[in-house]
């Protein structure tokens, strides 16, 4: 990948990540706090939203498989959302709000797979970890700087200014995404969305890469179960607005300065090898979150989650480009964050939960669930390891 290309790379990731750790910490509080949502509730926007875009995110793929282009996806998936982001805190009602939230997804779903096909195309199986760590570690620069910027503006001039900056970070995204260029030699595909041949490949040939796909959809549901759910446990905790900022920034601080080395750790010692320890990692940090006592407890184990996440996002990447045919990876990409969206249902169940039992019985249940499924995976991935680590996608 030439040092130009990396740096337009590195400035959407950026722009993206402001955004996206903006929303996560501060859209739920948004919602308990000035629509009053109850747990449940807010878990089911949550959950409608990831769920329109998880469907959505395969017929975009396949879209831009289809005319053998990907940056336009990129762009219009950000700036469209961005205008409507801009009227958002005229929405009172909360019924309303969900809805407008939930119908932007299906254009928001527009980046995700030409985003994550685009760096895949324009990087190599051996490099692939080390790129992937250098863009994410700016990413991780832009959710720190977000997350304190807003952080300090919510309390003094409202929630109006969270959309508004967010609003910001997309127009960002999409006016660098201009600077990218089409991977050469890809052709527009013929394929079908879905054919039944392709329905077959996906249980023959590509099999690693559909169970693959299914691992991580269960990993991500057990820890979904609390990620959404993380801000107002610090709150429930004795946690301030700007406390909580603080201790997300910490999170996005040691995930950044982790992003790089542990990049050039997985080409060291193998993207499998890294995928299993970080799966174990998040599972130690799931049972350090259920038994913390009190919001500043979270600080040290924000650093874990971070090691954990780090590792897992790099690795988990680096795996899955070697499993997706090349001429098909817009598609394949696609559909892999389609299905591994659906996890977006653990936020229904878990505000449930929540809601019935509390958010500490919410945070053990997801420990147990996720060293079940952690362990499963490890297996799977030392089981196909060759599979994966000989793949020259």
């Amino acid at each position: 990948m030439e040092r130009r290309l990396l740096g337009v790379f590195s400035a959407i990731s950026f722009a993206v990540e402001m955004r996206r750790a903006v929303f996560y910490v501060f859209f739920i509080l948004y919602l308990d706090e000035k629509l009053h949502s109850t747990y449940t509730q807010a878990g089911i926007i949550f959950s409608l939203m990831l769920g329109v875009n998880a469907l959505s995110q395969i017929i975009w793929g396949w879209a831009s498989d289809r005319v053998g282009r990907r940056k336009h996806f990129l762009i219009a998936g950000e700036v469209v959302p961005g205008i409507v982001f801009l009227f958002a805190p005229r929405i009172t009602t909360i019924t309303m709000f969900a809805c407008v939230l939930i119908a932007i997804q299906v254009l928001w779903s527009m980046a995700a797979p030409a985003w994550k096909a685009l760096i895949a195309e324009h990087s190599q199986p051996g490099n692939r970890g080390s790129y992937m760590g250098k863009i994410t570690a700016f990413g991780g620069i832009g959710s720190i700087v977000g997350v304190y910027i807003v952080g300090d503006l919510i309390p003094h001039y409202g929630y109006a200014y969270f959309f508004y900056f967010c609003s910001l970070c997309m127009f960002l995204s999409s006016f660098a995404a201009l600077f990218l260029k089409e991977p050469d030699g890809l052709q527009p595909s013929t394929e079908k969305l879905l054919g039944m041949n392709q329905i077959k490949k996906l249980h023959t040939e590509n099999r690693p890469f559909s169970l693959f796909t299914v691992l991580i959809l269960l990993s991500l549901f057990a820890t979904e179960l609390i990620s959404k759910f993380l801000p107002l446990y610090a709150k429930t905790l004795g946690g301030s607005i700007q406390q909580i900022s603080y201790i997300f920034i910490l999170e996005d601080a040691a995930a950044t300065a982790l992003m790089m080395p542990i990049g050039k750790l997985t080409d060291r010692i193998g993207k499998v090898k890294m995928l299993q320890i970080s799966l174990m990692i998040r599972t130690l940090a799931v049972l350090m979150f259920a038994a913390a006592p009190v919001w500043w407890f979270l600080f040290p184990i924000m650093v874990v989650e971070s090691a954990g996440w780090s590792g897992y996002h790099i690795s988990w990447f680096a795996v899955l480009s070697s499993l997706t045919p090349r001429m098909r990876r817009g598609t394949y990409m696609g559909f892999h964050n389609m299905i591994t969206s659906l996890s977006f249902m653990a936020s229904s169940v878990g505000g449930s939960l929540a809601d019935t039992f509390g958010l500490k019985v919410l945070f053990f249940g997801s420990f147990g669930l996720t060293t079940f499924i952690s362990l499963i995976f490890v297996s799977w991935l030392r089981k196909n390891r060759e599979i994966i680590d000989q793949s020259d996608n």
